[in-house]
């Protein structure tokens, strides 16, 4: 008597039929098989170019916020300056605030855009008062 061994195929056990493929992997779970090495993963050796390598993750450029910090700081001190002339500090305070708000997404010059936003919001303030004095001075020496 011999026993039935368990490493033979047998035809009326469905799972170790021969010609089956393996189970799928559950998700969620790594493939317990080793992945067959590539021909571009030996030492000393670089892909062609356009050859795209397994795994790979593209790196990201970085988000240059910082020049649009210090940009921002140097349009408000700018505008600042130039509200002593009627109208002429309203576009470096504008395109500052603009440039200020971007430049605030950079966490190294954060503060910098922030002081930028604030010489802005401050140059179109005397910006607008000192055009408010010059118009008023003007409408009062004519009459």
């Amino acid at each position: 008597m011999s026993s039935p061994n368990p490493y033979e195929s047998d035809s009326q056990n469905p799972e170790l039929q021969e010609n089956q493929a393996p189970p799928p992997p559950q998700p969620g779970y790594a493939s317990p098989q080793p992945q067959p090495p590539t021909e571009f993963q030996q030492p000393g050796y670089y892909p062609p170019p356009g050859a795209q390598v397994p795994y790979e993750v593209p790196a990201a450029a970085p988000y240059q916020g910082a020049r649009f910090a210090i940009a921002g700081l140097i349009l408000g001190i700018v505008s600042v300056i130039s509200a002593i002339f009627p109208i002429c500090g309203l576009p470096f305070a504008i395109i500052g605030i603009i440039v200020s708000v971007l430049g605030r997404r950079s966490i190294t010059r954060r503060t910098m855009a922030t002081a930028g936003l604030v010489l802005s919001i401050i140059g179109i303030a005397l910006s607008v008062i000192s055009s408010l004095l010059i118009f008023a001075y003007f409408s009062h020496v004519n009459h």
